[in-house]
């Protein structure tokens, strides 16, 4: 069994030393620029899913559009605002909320408010995008939420 064992290491050592050395620069970019694409592609057609239900019940566009951005990495101390948006989605569709605003809007109703999910920054960040592209495509997704759904603010959590 020792054996076995041994042999299995030494397979495992040569295919981590062979396989990973010969990964270029461009196949990893090419592998980046795919996710990043998806992600976009991801964001773009869930808001013009909200947003097609928003003009079929009879709203021209959400006033306001939720879009999740779970980022924490750079933060000082802990992680915590990589969690805040499921953690503020549960809060407000929570049954013991009241979901009427002080103007008498109803936030259930997907008119006043409409959820696109979050950018998915984790996904983004485990392909190895930098900082300052993770910052553009977040900006990127704000964008096209702004043009397929939202019509007076988009508010990021």
């Amino acid at each position: 069994m020792l054996k076995i064992g041994q042999r299995g290491i030494r397979h495992l050592q040569r295919f981590s030393t062979a396989s990973f050395t010969t990964v270029s620069a461009s196949s990893i970019e090419k592998g980046q620029n795919r996710v990043v694409d998806a992600s976009l592609t991801l964001i773009r057609e869930r808001a013009k899913l909200k947003g097609e239900l928003v003009r079929l019940l009879g709203g021209a566009k959400a006033s306001t559009s939720l879009l999740g951005v779970p980022l924490g990495h750079n933060s000082s101390f802990l992680q915590g605002p990589a969690f805040a948006p499921p953690r503020i989605r549960e809060a407000i569709w929570c049954g013991s909320t009241n979901s009427s605003t002080e103007e008498g809007k109803e936030l259930k109703d997907p008119r006043v408010l409409t959820d696109v999910g979050d950018v998915p920054v984790q996904e983004i960040r485990d392909c190895g995008v930098d900082d300052d592209r993770l910052m553009n495509v977040i900006s990127e997704s704000v964008k096209v939420v702004m043009e397929e759904v939202s019509y007076l603010t988009t508010s990021l959590i």
